[in-house]
């Protein structure tokens, strides 16, 4: 009975991390530039034999016994989310592959799709509470929103000058971007300049996540965490008829 106990357990858990998941990406469905993630379960006994092979430590048989769930990753969904007009010269979006660059503090180079910025006190253009948005040259100082955003990225003043270029880097081919705390992006690796893409004024992305898939996938796992439930119910009272008539008996 212990090791019904243990599956059903590790069922519960990783249902209730997708349900945690799941709830996330519902409530960001309006937040700029958010990503969809989705988890990926895997058993135990796998993830065991896949983490004892990366150590270098032989692996025995073939590694597979009792099923017990556990979360085997969290994986961000990169495509592209809505375009949605806003009316604000200092709201853009960008339509093809790439992230804005954010000077965050400690020198942390955030990615981000978020083109909702601000001008700080200073006249620089900011994504409020994270940093300053670099152009191809640093930083971008703007002074006023009476700005044009060119479809490459150039930025031209009320004079029609050319005053910066926004820096829009696309990751390599495998590379790793890591998501952090405040929803931004971060690689360990240096980016390239992105090619395939249109930056676009008075616009904003939005979540990339599906109120449709995501209502249907919440209910599917909800309804997973409540199988589970009534199974951890069941054998918790076949234990204890067990145990009364052993009880009994003696």
């Amino acid at each position: 009975m212990l090791s019904g106990f243990y599956t059903i357990a590790s069922g519960m858990l990783t249902n209730q991390r997708n349900i945690d998941t799941i709830g996330n990406n519902l409530v960001n469905l309006q937040t700029p530039g958010y990503r969809t993630e989705r988890l990926i379960g895997t058993s135990f006994e796998m993830e065991l034999m896949i983490r004892r092979e990366q150590q270098g430590i032989e692996v025995l048989g073939d590694g597979i016994g009792a099923s017990a769930a556990v979360v085997g990753d969290v994986v961000t969904i990169f495509d592209g989310g809505t375009l949605s007009p806003t009316d604000r010269p200092l709201d853009v979006a960008i339509n093809g592959e790439g992230f804005f660059n954010i000077a965050g503090a400690g020198g942390i180079n955030y990615l981000t799709r978020n083109g909702g910025f601000d001008i700080d006190e200073e006249g620089y253009l900011i994504l409020s509470g994270l940093g300053r948005v670099l152009g191809e040259n640093g930083e971008i100082h703007v002074e006023t929103s009476d700005i044009s955003i060119r479809g490459d990225g150039s930025i031209e003043n009320s004079q029609g000058e050319v005053i910066a270029r926004l820096l829009v880097s696309a990751p390599e081919e495998n590379t790793i971007l890591e998501r952090q705390t405040n929803g931004m992006f971060t690689s360990n690796t240096p980016l390239a300049a992105a090619e395939n893409y249109e930056i676009i004024q008075n616009y904003l992305e939005l979540s990339n996540s599906d109120m449709n898939r995501e209502m249907t996938n919440l209910l599917a796992a909800q309804r997973a965490f409540q199988s589970c439930s009534s199974a951890l119910q069941i054998i918790d009272g076949l234990d204890r008829k067990a145990a009364t008539q052993i009880a009994s008996i003696s």
